[in-house]
């Protein structure tokens, strides 16, 4: 995997984070268990590939496997 394309994906982490807070904000305003749920799982994914170094070990774990 290029350096650019772990960079273009950390960057879609960071949009990730921006969408769920705005979800979560969403159901504090309306209640509404989408925005929760959606939220919970945008912010999942930032925790898990903020860090290039994260999905490097992911791949090189997949390349282990086969």
């Amino acid at each position: 995997m290029s350096k650019e394309k772990i960079k273009d994906l950390s960057t879609v982490a960071w949009l990730n984070l921006v969408i769920g807070i705005y979800n979560l904000y969403c159901f504090s305003i309306g209640y509404l268990w989408f925005n929760l749920i959606i939220g919970i799982l945008n912010v999942g994914v930032w925790v898990f590939f903020r860090k290039p170094e994260t999905i490097l070990l992911l791949e090189s774990i997949k390349k282990n496997k086969s």
